[in-house]
């Protein structure tokens, strides 16, 4: 960036001087602006050089002093006065104020034209910009090319700061640190300001705007420049860059919004190969929910190749719902897709068991437990987490667990049936009503619980021989698939009349018909108790 210093020690400038003394000749040079008038400072832009006769101020040294304080404030690159026509010399008080502001003052020699030096002066910014321009260009392509070789963006931000020599830092939609290069700057600040630092970075992201921070540190002020990415997502990353006024030159402002074009290119990248994942997990949850037996189909080894996870002997759903108040009803697509990212980068991948996947509804989604595990705890945590990041409000439904993924329907439908049903609308985990009946028994003695057991389903409810279990186990199976036996028989890999066999046994045993309504939901309630304790 150009500088008055770097004018004056250029040879074709040699017959412009400084007048006053203590004047600070680095500051930044960018256009120059003839003027006569003396309300000036109202109109020329920042860091412009101004070059003048003084006509205005020929007998009035304090208006040339206020001018003087008003261009400092602007602030303007300095006053360049042709001396001779109008004003013979500059008067002692106006040089005074010059040297208080530390103003660039200087003379041009009347045998000088205003239009040849000013167009002297552009003629060398012109070249000076056209420099930043190229340079600006070449860094877009060198940030192209490692994008099309693949460079991540954490990659991508490490060349940025080691181009400016300045540290950089990228903030994702969720407030959160993803990518940093800091070994330009004093990280006191950062380290001791983290929380307030973030809450400013917040500040901006939920405007999408940039911002100017003095951030203490043990040096003194630090200033950081905050830069919103474009893209059309809710909440966008941002992009913080420290001492920004440090860039060494020929590196511009351009030169910056070059590499964040490229950034957001990037990012744009990444969340493309994020919703094509996003895509197959849909289409492999609808396979998931329709499948009809654990035959090795081709679509099966290839859903297994991209979803290894998915291999257990215990599984549970949870339904996951969120609202969008109506003030934010235009994003709610947008808040979907934020969400989804935030489950999706955050959830899952700190908690293993855990699998998410998308349905057809907007803002509804579903997770896989592969796991037993305190779900509860975890479901608090998103549903405060969301609420204070997007200002979404989520429901969960919880479905019982089945031990085969051939079975994984049934609990995706008391999962989604325990939302619906659910007659507290303000509470965020609702249970289906197998889960109900244990909360209701939470407080019967486990010998009533035993006695009640052992009624309905007599030597299978705690079986001790083969035989029983065989039983039990076959029973389960035949309820769980709604009394049909070819589907029984299809899931125990047993003959048909394997399966009528032993529901007949069953029936002579219990000495009542397994297909009576109520019986029936005794039964399913006393395996599961019977279950519960066993576990």
């Amino acid at each position: 960036m150009t500088s008055i210093k770097e004018i004056l020690q250029t040879p074709r400038f040699s017959e412009l001087s400084l007048l006053n003394k203590h004047a600070d000749l680095e500051r930044p040079l960018d256009t120059i602006e003839i003027f006569e008038t003396p309300d000036i400072s109202y109109y020329i832009q920042k860091n412009a050089l101004l070059v003048t006769t003084a006509m205005a101020f020929g007998e009035d040294t304090d208006g040339l002093c206020d001018l003087v304080r008003s261009l400092a404030n602007v602030p303007s690159a300095g006053l360049a006065i042709k001396l001779g026509r109008y004003l013979t010399e500059i008067d002692a008080r106006v040089l005074a104020v010059a040297d208080e502001l530390n103003f660039p003052i200087l003379q041009i020699p009347v045998s000088l034209q205003l239009g040849d030096i000013s167009h002297k002066l552009l003629s060398f910014l012109w070249h000076d910009q056209t420099e930043q321009i190229f340079f600006a260009l070449e860094i877009q392509q060198k940030f192209v090319n490692l994008m099309i070789r693949g460079a991540s963006v954490d990659t991508l931000v490490k060349e940025l700061s080691s181009m400016i020599k300045q540290s950089v830092l990228l903030i994702d939609p969720f407030g959160e640190i993803i990518s940093t290069h800091m070994p330009y700057s004093n990280l006191a600040a950062l380290k001791t300001q983290k929380t307030t630092f973030l809450n400013k970075v917040r500040e901006c992201q939920k405007e999408r705007r940039g911002e100017h921070l003095l951030v203490d540190s043990e040096q003194g002020k630090m200033l950081i420049n905050i830069f919103p990415l474009s893209s059309d997502r809710y909440l966008p990353y941002m992009l913080v860059i420290f001492d920004p006024d440090e860039l060494p030159y020929p590196f511009s402002q351009f030169a910056i919004q070059q590499s964040l074009t490229v950034l957001t290119l990037a990012l744009y990248k990444e969340q493309t190969l994020l919703n094509e994942k996003r895509a197959e997990r849909r289409s492999f949850l609808t396979y998931l929910l329709n499948r009809k037996t654990a035959s090795q189909d081709t679509d099966w080894l290839e859903y297994k190749r991209h979803f290894p996870n998915l291999n257990s002997n215990y599984y549970r759903v949870v339904y996951i719902e969120s609202f969008v108040p109506k003030e934010r009803h235009f994003y709610a697509k947008e808040l979907d897709a934020l969400t989804y990212d935030y489950l999706y980068l955050r959830v899952e991948d700190k908690y293993k068991s855990i699998m998410l996947f998308p349905t057809e509804q907007l803002n509804q989604w579903v997770f896989i437990v592969q796991q037993k595990t305190e779900i509860l705890p975890i479901l608090e945590d998103i549903h405060k987490q969301l609420f204070e990041l997007f200002g979404v409000y989520a429901r969960f439904g919880i479905g019982d667990p089945v031990n085969n993924i051939d079975l994984l329907h049934f609990s995706y439908a008391e999962s989604k049936q325990a939302l619906e049903e659910s007659e507290d609308k303000t509470a965020f985990v609702s249970y289906n009503k197998i889960q109900g009946i244990k909360r209701i028994t939470e407080n019967v003695s486990n010998e009533d619980m035993r006695y009640f057991c052992v009624s309905i389903l007599k030597n299978l409810a705690y079986p001790e021989t083969e035989q029983d279990v065989e039983l039990r186990r076959t029973l389960m199976t035949y309820l769980d698939m709604q009394c049909e036996i070819t589907k029984t028989a299809e899931l125990l890999f047993i003959h048909r009349n394997t399966v009528k066999y032993r529901i007949k046994k069953c029936e002579e045993l219990l000495n009542t018909s397994i297909n009576e309504p109520e019986f029936s939901l005794q039964l399913r309630v006393a395996l599961f108790l019977s279950e519960t304790e066993v576990d």
